[in-house]
């Protein structure tokens, strides 16, 4: 049989192998274009913001100047989120009517209960209903003017409440109980083969027993309440809408003190830490998520590259597989600028240098989350990042935030309180001296 192809078949062969090489470029293109739609999409002042804080970072060895840099790509950032995805509260308002409606009426029930009657047919309905639904389960008292968000809206305001808060980038998880049991795995079953290469353990030979081993840490869950008092002069004088506002000053509340446990939490028994320790004290839970810097590098400016390294070496082997990711203050990012690597290259890597969707930069390959709470001390001794998997420590929510608000408590001085209730608590996956459940290491400066 001849190997010449007649015309056709060659056509067909060539227009054939045309196509497999434009179908993989698109491919190429397609994930590539993945990797840039979010800096793509963001407007040009985030794109100049981001541009001058690389040019920045790599010309300049001043910190006020870096630092002034950041806080233009973070005010940046905010402005084209505030434009392009909008105000979260008012994104909640706006995206359910009945949910707008309802938030303004609870509010104004709150802030003038003894002008119920005059509010519109509408809202008292909504209000109605909400109560009927829910009295069985919150002992909703009107006398005291309490509003429970309906549970069919409780995932918008929880999407609300994540927008917020720093402990968002963790392992959320909905618990449905007070005390919960965190299964955590330390080793798998050993594998055994049987046959006629294993060096006389046939085919008919009895199957080795292995064993799955773990343990399980404990998540509880405790109150966190906020309480906030306002004027009655200021409610009644106010031309705008109290609401959002209200609800802002709560949330946000609420947001710091579940980042005050996630990240540093101390332990402590007291209203702060409730006895939660936050990922940047994990070594105080186990001590083999320490990475100290190497002697002499008692200042962030004075780390090495061996220090970062060390810091994604301590983790278990298979964190560095997953959504590995680093968490620091924004200005320990700045002062971190002049590490560099053997090539001279800043270890920081902004987005326009290396894209990384979702972070402003990477080091060493993984994403960089910033944290307000997170420490800021720059001394010897003190704690730089927290690197790891963010499902090693888990944060557990239930459903049941209430808001409420009294006349009585501050009568004598002409004010009303209002109070935020959330049941949560906070737990790392980790395990006294265990060298085998490690998914968080702490970055932490040389001792003097």
């Amino acid at each position: 049989m001849s190997d010449v192809l007649d015309e056709k078949e060659f056509q067909t062969k060539m227009i054939g192998g045309v196509e497999a090489i434009v179908k993989e470029q698109t491919e190429h293109k397609s994930r590539f274009q993945r990797v840039t739609d979010d800096l793509d999409r963001s407007d040009k002042e985030v794109k100049k913001a981001l541009e001058e804080l690389t040019k920045v970072k790599n010309t300049c060895n001043d910190f006020d100047v870096a630092m002034k840099s950041m806080r233009k790509v973070q005010q940046a950032i905010a402005a084209n989120a505030a434009s392009s995805w909008r105000d979260p509260i008012a994104k909640a308002l706006d995206a359910n009517e009945g949910l707008g409606e309802f938030i303004n009426a609870s509010a104004r029930a709150a802030a003038f209960p003894h002008e119920y009657d005059k509010l519109p047919a509408s809202w008292k309905k909504l209000l109605e209903e909400a109560r009927a639904a829910h009295k069985a389960l919150t002992g909703v008292d009107s006398s005291l003017g309490q509003a429970t968000i309906p549970s069919e809206w409780f995932k918008t305001i929880y999407d609300t409440l994540t927008e917020y808060g720093d402990w968002s980038s963790l392992d959320v998880i909905r618990v449905g109980a007070r005390t919960n049991l965190v299964p955590v795995a330390t080793a798998r079953p050993q594998f055994y083969w049987i046959g006629a290469g294993t060096g006389g353990t046939g085919e008919g030979s009895a199957i080795t027993e292995g064993a799955f081993t773990g343990s399980s840490v404990t998540l509880s869950i405790q109150t966190l309440a906020v309480y906030l008092l306002v004027a009655r002069e200021l409610l009644a004088d106010s031309s705008v809408d109290m609401a959002p506002y209200l609800m802002r000053q709560l949330i946000q509340s609420i947001a710091f003190g579940l980042d005050t446990a996630s990240f540093i939490g101390a332990g402590t028994a007291d209203q702060t830490n409730a006895g939660y320790y936050g990922i940047f004290n994990a070594a105080s839970v186990n001590t083999n998520l320490a990475a100290t810097t190497a002697p002499g590098n008692t200042t962030v400016e004075a780390t090495q590259l061996e220090d970062w390294q060390n810091a994604t070496l301590t983790v278990s082997q298979v964190i560095l597989q997953r959504a590995a990711r680093w968490w620091m203050n924004p200005q320990t990012i700045i002062r971190a600028l002049s590490v560099r690597d053997k090539n001279g290259r800043p270890l920081f890597q902004t987005y326009t240098e290396a894209p990384m969707p979702g972070g402003i930069g990477s080091i060493l390959g993984y994403r960089v989350t910033l944290v307000a709470v997170a420490p800021t001390t720059n001394a010897a001794g003190a704690t730089v990042a927290a690197f790891g998997d963010p499902q090693g420590q888990a944060v557990g929510l239930r459903e049941d935030m209430e808001f409420a608000t009294s006349d009585d408590i501050k009568f004598a001085e002409n004010m009303r309180a209002y109070r935020a209730l959330l049941r949560a608590g906070v737990k790392l996956k980790t395990i006294a001296a265990s060298n085998s459940l490690k998914p968080i290491s702490v970055l932490t400066l040389a001792p003097a």
